[in-house]
């Protein structure tokens, strides 16, 4: 439950008063008796605040600590929360810790604080499923080596494992049907958490025995691309998907995989993060209503050239979120370390790096260039994003690190 990222948020009460419309929107049999926060930002406390005086059908509360929360961590609002709140608290280090930066030994020390302010408390971690190197066949499942070497003696630490885990990523996989991604029985998604218990096996005798949670789980409505899995992302999919796993996770059908789950998100934030899916995974729209067709935008600008236009649709819209977020001291821990200076190049680059939705920053002229059997760049020199007559010239503030192209209304 996050309101974070609105245009125009909605008040806590309006927020948490949604959750009760959940069983009739996912069709479910019992009320929704779980909620997750992010971290410490104040939208989140004012909804955590809320709920301890409103609780209302909610008898499970895990409140997130954000990676940036990390670095100075005050656990006096949390112990507060701890003395007011009648029922089980949980406590979320960081999100995908491995994946910002964040080190191995800060979160240790958080979850030692922890245990000593709030001894009560159930900690756990969240990771990305980016942390297994193998997860089919089932059978040669293997944590990354990475994580094993940096994070193995966090899952000594924490009372279960939380996974942030998306069979949407997987949608248009050849042998991978749909099907398999949206049945009531959640056949794919089943697979990739037993793929998780035998990395868990494999890294430590008492793997098989800790409990697993996922954190999050979920499905966009829009996505504003033509090449999969973004192509996947319509509202029915969506629909579908939310409603199954919802449905399986209050069932005992999941009883041998997770002890909890969590739906993300209650709600559309329309400015979060780069890419259009990533405002679109909300059950309901930012206003609280249900979705519809016409709830899908994209702030996808000008026409590209038609070689970045086929090959990394949304090149352009990334690049104009992050020309106008790279200030955004809510998003520093993203952007710390990655080379960025707020150039139109250093941004197209992490673009590259982290989505892969932009082509590296690389200038071959009069050559074309491949990356992984795919064209890059043709002959023209211009052809490169950041080195473009038109976004130098949408951008004046922000141009390249090379002078502007000759003839562009920037050079004038």
């Amino acid at each position: 439950l996050s309101m974070e990222w609105m245009l125009k948020p909605l008040s806590p009460a309006q927020a948490v008063a949604a959750v009760a419309r959940l069983p009739e929107v996912l069709g479910l049999a019992q009320p929704v008796q779980r909620v997750k926060t992010f971290d410490f930002s104040h939208t989140n406390v004012a909804i955590v605040e809320e709920l301890v005086a409103n609780p209302g059908q909610i008898r499970e509360l895990t409140v997130g600590i954000g990676n940036a929360d990390l670095w100075e961590l005050d656990l006096s609002w949390l112990t507060s929360v701890a003395s007011r709140w009648h029922g089980a608290l949980h406590v979320a280090v960081g999100n995908e810790p491995d994946l910002e930066g964040v080190p191995p030994s800060l979160v240790l020390h958080a979850i030692q604080l922890l245990r000593s302010a709030l001894p009560d408390a159930r900690i756990t971690v969240p990771f990305a499923y980016s942390i297994m190197q193998v997860s089919f066949p089932v059978d040669k499942a293997e944590f990354s080596l990475a994580f094993k070497e940096h994070y193995a003696e966090v899952l000594n630490r924490i009372d279960y494992v939380t996974i942030n885990i998306y069979p949407f990523l997987s949608a248009g996989i050849r042998g991978v049907p749909l099907d398999s991604l949206l049945s009531p029985y959640m056949p794919f998604l089943s697979q990739q958490l037993e793929a998780l218990r035998v990395a868990l096996w494999k890294l430590s005798p008492a793997g098989p025995a800790m409990p697993v949670a996922v954190g999050e789980t979920g499905w966009p409505s829009c996505g504003a691309a033509r090449f999969r899995p973004y192509s996947f992302a319509v509202l029915s999919n969506s629909q579908a998907y939310m409603r199954s796993v919802a449905r399986w996770i209050e069932s005992s059908a999941s009883d041998g995989s997770i002890i909890q789950g969590n739906l993300f998100a209650l709600f559309d934030e329309e400015t979060k993060g780069t890419r259009a899916i990533e405002r679109s995974y909300g059950i309901l729209a930012s206003d609280g209503s249900l979705k519809d067709v016409g709830t899908c935008r994209s702030n996808a600008t000008e026409p590209s050239v038609e070689w970045l236009e086929v090959d990394y649709p949304e090149c352009e819209n990334d690049m104009d979120w992050m020309v106008e977020n790279f200030e955004d001291t809510r998003l520093a821990e993203k952007f710390i370390g990655r080379g960025i200076d707020g150039s139109l190049c250093s941004l197209q680059q992490y673009l590259y790096n982290r989505w892969a939705s932009c082509p590296p920053v690389t200038r071959v002229p009069g050559a074309k260039v491949y990356f992984d059997g795919v064209r890059a760049y043709g002959e023209a020199a211009a052809s490169t994003k950041c080195a473009s007559w038109r976004l130098i010239d949408k951008y004046t503030d922000r141009g390249p690190n090379t002078p502007p192209l000759p003839g562009s209304r920037a050079a004038r």
